[in-house]
């Protein structure tokens, strides 16, 4: 088999699993966190988003690209309605954004290739980094879409909140663990 052959099986294969873990993590969400529900698609905590964070800085372009897939997955019976446009749009978003955003914090040295090097303050200013982008960038699409009942100097805040909360909560988990197997080796 060819490098390139493997390689491409390779992506493929972590932008699946990236995909499935996604959704798999956006049901959980869903199940523990449905009280916290602000409105539909807005939660003042949404784990999903310290996902997004983590495939993207561990899996990079494949990562990115199974938020997308995940993200379309879940919004599937959109497709089907008039609202195609809003989840084609919503899955690029979801999952080219967070990517987007690691670019530009490794472009300015703010975010290294080594992510065991990160201490608690990089780690919090990144999520935040990460969940204000995230909120901001599906709050235009909303609007340039015009969906209904959307208010985005309201609905804005719950939605940067919950992604900045459940990033937080997964990210500082994963940091917990990373840390603890370290200590163990």
């Amino acid at each position: 088999m060819s490098t390139s052959l493997r390689n491409g099986f390779e992506k493929t294969a972590l932008t699946l699993i990236s995909a499935v873990l996604f959704v798999g993590f956006f049901q959980l969400n869903k199940w523990a966190f449905s009280i916290f529900e602000y409105s539909e698609g807005i939660s003042w905590v949404f784990l999903p988003a310290g996902f997004r964070v983590i495939l993207v800085l561990v899996m990079g372009l494949p990562g990115a690209l199974g938020l997308m897939l995940g993200s379309w997955f879940i919004d599937r019976e959109l497709f089907t309605q008039s609202g195609a446009t809003l989840a084609f749009l919503n899955g690029v978003v979801g999952g080219i954004t967070p990517w987007l955003v690691m670019r530009y914090l490794t472009h300015r040295q703010w975010l290294g290739p080594q992510l065991q090097s990160l201490n608690v303050l990089q780690l919090l200013n990144m999520t935040l980094i990460f969940a204000a982008a995230s909120a901001l960038t599906h709050q235009m699409v909303w609007l340039l879409l015009e969906r209904p009942h959307l208010n985005i100097w309201v609905d804005i805040w719950p939605m940067f909140v919950g992604n900045a909360l459940g990033a937080l909560l997964m990210l500082y988990g994963f940091k917990f663990v990373l840390d603890r197997v370290r200590r163990k080796a």
